[in-house]
């Protein structure tokens, strides 16, 4: 069913489109015009020229539509079918939507006498003097014109246009008004009437051959234009200002109700909504209201009341009663006070949230109070900011709707990309219930071939209205950075989603690197079961337990903090010595820690014994949690804007690596570089035996230091590529040791520096590239056609804030016991002051 579109269309002056609202000069015309049904661009065309009240054959229409797409601003040509499907696409995309059409005006030359009505010039068309002239001896033929526009119309703000066939509505559920309304009844607007002697008007001295307009009786000059169709005598509401009087005009009902709400903040008082109609809305002061608290209402009833109308063939609003203050104490209770609505708090925060889509909801509480002298509950100021998350992206209803034609048209932008569904087995042969996806777009899937063979996998949860479960797996870069490699989302974090997370990742991924790979993760039962169940896996991958992970095991099984430090020290150390020392001091403290250890396998979790060191030195799932955590505002959003949210930032990713790339001047990425020249200038102080050239064998002491510490013995084998301090084999780039037997052969530093860390490797990993997306007008439905729905027992629809289900233990203190704690300010988190002096804080 098609539904009415509001366009509303500009012409005559200079009009610009920024942040979702159109700006023009004192010049500009502007009118509404209603598409009932779906039309023809001839048609379209056919209605404007009506609308306008212009001869087709004597003027040339050329239209720009503005919109807003993705949070920001754009335009679209209209000059065809095709062009104009821009226009349905949006409206029936966007709820409540209403375009802006431009309409350049341009007079067409014919070998015909121009005709050019007056009617033209109130309007605001620009008219050549030779046209003037043409119009003149044309309009001196007639003995009269008519003024057959409604342009000179004047609203009584004292009459209250109603309508009984109004649908009333509460407050909670207004909407934006509605295109098919009925006409106003007996009670509508009046029109002031051209008096009588103007009707018919002879123009004197015709054969001047110009228009003097000083001749035009004075009363003439009042009905020139319209009153309201020039911005510079419309009182428009101004945000900024924030003053509300009898006679303003507003753009929408909605922000008819946030004006009167903040008019009300600014003088801390609340209100109460009287009556709700599609074109009348009325408030009072809220001690009218019978449920008030008696205490509070005291003295006479307060007289402040407001009444605003929308005639059927505008789409603007007027205050047509307005008493400018209240009589009474006011109602509100801590200072909390009920006419900021979550939706209000949307608006005011909307353009924080388009820069920081995790704003911390404790700096929207200071934020607002600081701008409004407000104190809201953080459930109020949560909601406030989901409200204005879902007015950018869209709610994940919505988003599940889109995103079959998003997902054709990444795939078909970035070829290679992959997009993978699992469904429940409730829908139907075209209509699915989702369940999980994974996705990981080609450049990523590229890079990893060049990438160190080490995964990091972890999940974390989403944080919107959808309860879900967010995996990724990363991997690092020859510069040492954080590659983002696929992603999913799932229900939960259970046997069956790992298993089919695993299953994609060998099947699109990891089958075409051919090398034996090393997955690090924290010891959940569903990885596990995976990675030893997965034949694939089992034959071609390595499992390994992230260290910090096993400390923490250890410390929540034991509850003895000193055993943080040797446990770390076990896990970390590359020498046999240290570990073995270690092992003593623990196992002497807690024989029973030690033995817990034992169990979970030394060569899991302890660099030292990980067999043929395929860890490549990494100890923890490190670089998977920092990325989760610069994905906290992601989490935050509906499904399709996950998926092309990741893709953004992957394209940022590969554009910041691929700077490095082109300005790097170094033989090494510039983060190996450092390492190289740290351990190079180190191999210095080194003494260097050679015991067997031939076979590559040295003796290595470091240099003893002023505390008597150093004085090390080490052997390389050169050949080899091994030293006994354990770091060269386990960490594949040579130590301080090494580079100082290559500097005494006379070797290259570069021979005996693995090829991952190589600028060649670097160059290889980035060397792919990204496409954007075309436009959302142009995208198309998947063949076969086929759609989704959101699993209906995820959404949640409980107001306020998703309990969180995360249990905080010893890992989530960053420091060790003998650290200075780094006290941080509750409200900006920032060091330095605490909250009750915090500058963002308003007392």
């Amino acid at each position: 069913m098609f539904s009415p579109i509001l366009v509303q269309l500009y012409w005559g002056g200079n009009v610009s489109y920024q942040n979702g609202s159109i700006s023009y000069d004192a010049s500009t015309r502007s009118t509404t015009v209603v598409i009932r049904e779906k039309s023809s661009y001839e048609e379209f065309i056919d209605l404007i020229y009506k609308h306008l009240q212009i001869e087709k054959e004597f003027y040339q229409l050329k239209l720009k539509l503005y919109y807003t797409f993705q949070g920001f601003s754009q335009s679209s040509e209209i000059f065809n079918d095709s062009s104009l499907e821009v226009l349905y696409y949006l409206a029936t995309t966007f709820g409540n939507f209403h375009a802006d059409v431009y309409v350049s005006i341009e007079p067409t030359m014919s070998a015909s006498v121009q005709q050019t009505s007056c009617m033209d010039l109130l309007r605001g068309f620009n008219v050549t003097e030779a046209q003037q002239q043409q119009m003149y001896s044309y309009e001196c033929n007639t003995s009269q014109f008519q003024f057959d526009g409604d342009l000179a119309t004047t609203v009584d703000v004292n009459v209250e246009s109603e309508s009984e066939e109004c649908l009333e509505s509460t407050e909670e559920s207004e909407d934006y008004p509605s295109n098919n309304e009925s006409t106003d009844g007996d009670n509508s607007m009046e029109e002031h009437v051209i008096p009588e002697q103007y009707h018919t008007t002879t123009f004197a001295n015709c054969s001047q051959g110009s228009l003097d307009h000083s001749i035009d009786p004075q009363e003439l000059r009042e009905y020139e234009a319209a009153d309201f169709d020039d911005d510079d005598e419309m009182d428009i509401w101004n945000k900024e200002s924030r003053e509300v009087r009898i006679g303003m005009y507003f753009r929408s009902k909605d922000e008819l109700m946030h004006g009167v709400r903040l008019w009300n903040l600014d003088r801390n008082r609340e209100l109460i909504v009287d009556e709700s109609k599609r074109n009348k809305w009325r408030a009072k002061c809220y001690t009218t209201n019978p449920k008030c608290n008696p205490n509070i209402r005291i003295g006479p009833p307060c007289k402040w009341y407001v009444s605003a109308s929308k005639k059927s063939n505008d789409h603007m609003w007027r205050i047509v009663r307005w008493v400018e203050g209240h009589n009474c104490y006011g109602t509100v209770v801590r200072n909390n006070n009920r006419c900021l609505k979550s939706r209000d708090i949307a608006t005011l925060i909307i353009h924080a949230i388009r820069e920081d889509i995790a704003y911390p909801v404790k700096q929207i509480q200071a934020h607002l109070k600081d701008q409004l002298n407000v104190d809201i509950s953080y459930s109020k100021a949560w909601r406030g900011r989901r409200e204005a998350i879902e007015r950018i992206h869209g709610s994940w209803v919505s988003n599940f709707r889109e995103i079959p034609k998003y997902v054709e048209a990444l795939k078909a932008a970035n070829p290679g990309t992959v997009v993978e569904w699992q469904h429940h087995s409730t829908g139907s042969s075209n209509s699915y219930t989702f369940k999980y996806v994974f996705w990981a777009f080609r450049p990523a899937i590229k890079a990893f071939q060049y990438c160190q063979p080490v995964l990091s996998v972890d999940g974390t949860h989403l944080k919107g209205s959808y309860r879900g479960k967010m995996l990724i797996a990363v991997t690092k870069n020859a510069n040492n950075y954080i590659v983002p490699i696929a992603y999913a989302i799932v229900d939960e974090e259970t046997v069956e989603s790992w298993t089919w997370f695993f299953h994609q990742f060998w099947l699109h991924i990891a089958m075409q690197r051919g090398k034996k790979l090393c997955v690090i993760s924290d010891r959940h039962k569903g990885i596990i079961n995976a990675m030893q169940n997965m034949q694939v896996w089992k034959e071609n991958a390595a499992h390994r337990f992230c260290l910090r992970h096993v400390r923490s095991n250890l410390i929540q099984k034991f509850k003895v903090s000193s055993m943080k430090r040797l446990c770390w020290d076990i896990g970390s150390t590359t020498q046999q010595r240290k570990y073995e020392h270690s092992v003593q001091l623990l196992s002497s403290l807690n024989p029973q820690a030690w033995e817990y250890l034992k169990g979970i396998k030394e060569s899991k979790w302890t660099l030292l014994n990980d067999k043929n060191h395929r860890r490549w030195g990494n100890l923890t799932t490190n670089i998977s949690e920092s990325f989760n955590n610069t994905l906290r505002g992601v989490r935050l959003m509906p499904i399709k804007a996950i998926i092309d949210c990741t893709f953004n930032k992957a394209v940022e990713h590969f554009r910041r690596n691929t700077d490095i790339i082109e300005n790097c001047d170094t033989l090494l990425p510039p983060r190996i570089w450092r390492l190289f020249n740290t351990r190079d200038l180190r191999s210095q102080e080194h003494m260097v035996t050679e015991f067997d050239y031939r076979r590559g064998r040295y003796r290595v002491v470091s240099k003893i230091q002023r505390n008597e510490s150093g004085g090390n013995d080490y052997t390389i084998e050169y050949l080899n590529g091994t030293c006994s301090c354990g770091k060269w084999q386990i960490q594949r780039f040579p130590c301080s040791h090494a580079l100082a037997v290559c500097r005494q052969r006379g070797d290259s530093p570069q021979s005996i520096i693995n090829e991952l860390y190589t600028m060649a490797a670097y160059r290889a990993q980035y060397d792919s590239e990204f496409f954007p997306l075309s436009h959302q007008a142009y995208w198309m439905d998947p063949i076969p056609y086929w759609r989704i729905k959101p699993d209906s027992s995820k959404l949640t629809t409980a107001r306020g804030r998703r309990q969180s289900r995360r249990i905080h233990n010893e890992m989530d203190v960053r420091r060790h016991p003998d650290e200075p704690v780094t006290r941080r300010c509750g409200i900006c988190r920032q060091i330095g002051h605490r909250q009750n002096n915090c500058p963002n804080s308003h007392h």
